[in-house]
């Protein structure tokens, strides 16, 4: 991606957020928060690739990636009211529904709008697909790590100020872990969401996704930032959960390992 094609990314974010504002320019508080991630993920994004010694081209198109990844959150929560893509839309695929229709593509070429497209359109998905393009994998997955990172971030803060009700309403703040969460993850390391009803489930889901990392600076930056030592540290210390959080730490561990440097 050229540098002149960011800045006009950059500028139509503004631009098309900016629609969404209320008579007196300002989005709803839970608007801005979506604004406020995408613009930190699109700054995890960069700071991955650049570890990675990818060249700048490659950069500036993960770096436009990251920031345009949640386009189809804003029309989501005008039309429905949440953020939750079972009561309402996939919002990996309205993003790039939006992107098709309404981005500025100009001279952007064929193959860099596709990978646009396939990064925002799979970033949300369980998995990715077996046969999505090969060029568009690598930028897939490296804003699949910058979201995941930002969203260890933002739950932080939330707790922290006694907020988490705002983010996540669907959980209750109390509460026990879920059994049949942990027996999910101690299966597989994974979890669905269907068995989260507290804030610890949602803890405990979050650590399962080190796991879905794709790039070893992501993981260094997971490290350096305290996310895995924070959520254990509130997580029930009885015996079972201590046993569980060290076969994760494990698994972790070794997915670390298995990525190039």
């Amino acid at each position: 991606m050229k540098i002149a094609q960011l800045i006009t990314t950059r500028r139509w974010f503004e631009s098309y957020v900016g629609g969404f504002a209320d008579e007196s320019g300002k989005l709803v508080p839970l608007m801005r928060v979506k604004k406020e991630h995408s613009l930190r993920v699109e700054t995890n994004v960069a700071s991955i690739a650049r570890s990675l010694h990818w060249e700048d081209a490659r950069i500036r198109l993960a770096d436009a990636v990251g920031l345009l990844h949640d386009v189809g959150r804003f029309g989501q929560f005008r039309d429905y009211g949440t953020y939750y893509d079972g009561d309402s839309i996939d919002h990996g695929d309205a993003g790039a529904e939006t992107l098709a229709g309404a981005f500025p593509w100009g001279d952007v070429d064929a193959p860099v709008r596709g990978i646009i497209l396939d990064a925002v359109r799979h970033h949300n998905k369980k998995t990715l697909p077996s046969d999505l393009a090969p060029g568009s994998q690598p930028f897939a997955r490296i804003v699949r790590d910058g979201d995941k990172l930002d969203v260890y971030q933002l739950v932080q803060g939330y707790v922290r100020e006694g907020r988490i009700a705002d983010l996540l309403p669907r959980i209750r703040a109390d509460g026990p872990l879920s059994p049949a969460l942990c027996d999910e993850v101690r299966a597989n390391g994974a979890a669905s969401y269907a068995s989260v009803r507290s804030l610890v489930d949602f803890l405990l889901v979050q650590l399962t996704w080190a796991l879905d990392l794709n790039y070893s600076p992501s993981f260094d930056m997971l490290r350096e930032r305290g996310y895995v030592e924070w959520i254990e540290g509130r997580l029930p210390r009885d015996g079972e959960t201590r046993s569980l959080l060290k076969d994760l730490e494990e698994r972790i561990r070794r997915r670390r390992t298995s990525l190039p440097e």
